[in-house]
């Protein structure tokens, strides 16, 4: 087992070096995707090249948490950026997706800016990106965004492919829009000083992108995942440059979902949503805890459909399990979890769809799957 290890490692870190770029080819809505230690000094020269001069007021979105572990940061890129600026602190926590904050950004913008468009930045993980994208697309009818993710899950995930969206109390992100932004700039720094919990929220959707479309990602961390626990410079980039650009293929194919091909990105996250939303998006069961048992779920329902063979699913269940030890949904009630799928975005006239796994590195979509064996894969976690 060794040598193959060693050969999966030495192929997928041939995407490694401290900068790495990825381009989202969608014509005229294209943008670059930087990754490595400071990609956020490409903030001015993107402003240079790829925003009008008009729009020169920075309207920054992050959170409190944010703005007092990276302040000496955040002073320097509002000191060097040379306009109009002002920082608007929202929730750090789900809550902040809700129209009540919604409502007060917008307000804040409008105040802040009235007679012209400003650039919106943000500053911060999945939460913040999907408000700011939400904010970006429905004031004025749209004005531009820069996303700098400052979690490991941001920068694999949900900063790249424009799906932005606030959440109702019954279901996350059921009120939203596609809105590219006009760059991504996952910098290295801001994985430093992730909480482990946070880096491992990431993890499960790096292993999900492993999953669905590339086993030696998948093998990659399998066998390094000390190293990426431990930080490793080399390690992270490669992680996120991969994730980034199978993500970007695939939205390059299926910008607006309606093509029956960006489905699959939602593996894991049929259960995982409805996981959270079964929780009222407590902050005892984080969307990549969520998504790592909702991958459990599915791949549970694969094995006991004939889908997926018993080496793959162990191989699944055991790597998952090491990303995100906790997996148990013991205080969640059937009902309310099943109440809440009901509300997902691919289910069409009450048929429901799955994104099942065929083997490491490729799934497929299924529907109408009987309701017993939605109940029994739910019930493996309680």
């Amino acid at each position: 087992m060794e040598g193959p290890k060693k050969k999966t490692a030495k192929k997928l870190n041939n995407f490694s070096s401290f900068m790495r770029k990825v381009i989202v080819d969608l014509g005229a809505r294209s943008y670059p995707v930087y990754i490595g230690r400071s990609a956020i000094d490409k903030i001015f020269s993107i402003k240079k090249s790829n925003l009008p001069s008009s729009l020169t007021p920075l309207f920054i979105i992050t959170n409190s948490k944010i703005n007092k572990i990276h302040e000496k940061l955040l002073k320097k890129l509002i000191r060097d950026f040379k306009e109009r600026v002002a920082v608007h602190k929202v929730p750090d926590s789900e809550t902040a997706k809700s129209f009540a904050v919604y409502i007060k950004t917008i307000k804040r913008i409008a105040r802040f800016a009235q007679s012209t468009k400003p650039v919106i930045l943000a500053l911060g993980g999945g939460v913040v990106g999907d408000l700011s994208g939400f904010v970006a697309s429905t004031y004025r009818r749209g004005i531009p965004f820069i996303q700098i993710p400052t979690t490991l899950l941001g920068q694999v995930d949900s900063a790249v492919g424009g799906k932005v969206a606030i959440d109702i109390p019954e279901a996350k992100n059921i009120i939203g829009s596609f809105y590219q932004p006009r760059a991504v700039l996952c910098d290295t720094r801001f994985i430093k000083t992730l909480p482990e919990k946070e880096l491992r929220n990431g993890l499960a959707e790096v292993v999900k992108y492993g999953i669905i479309k590339d086993r030696l990602l998948f093998k990659f961390v399998e066998s390094n995942l000390g190293k990426i626990l431990k930080r490793d410079e080399r390690a992270l980039v490669s992680i996120i440059h991969r994730s980034c650009r199978i993500k970007a293929d695939i939205v390059e194919k299926d910008e607006f979902d309606d093509k029956n091909i960006r489905n699959v990105l939602n593996f894991g996250h049929t259960f995982g949503h409805a996981v959270e939303a079964a929780s009222s998006y407590s902050r005892s069961v984080s969307h990549g805890q969520a998504v790592a048992i909702g991958m459990l779920m599915a791949s549970f329902m694969a094995r006991r459909m004939g889908i997926l063979n018993k080496a793959d699913y162990d191989n699944i269940a055991s790597l998952v399990k090491r990303v995100a030890p906790e997996t148990s949904i013991k205080g969640l009630k059937m009902q309310t979890i099943l109440n809440a799928l009901s509300y997902d975005k691919k289910f069409v006239s009450g048929v429901n769809k799955f994104i099942l796994p065929q083997c490491i590195g490729n799934v497929k979509i299924v529907d109408n799957i009987p309701s017993g064996m939605i109940k029994e894969a739910i019930s493996q976690f309680k």
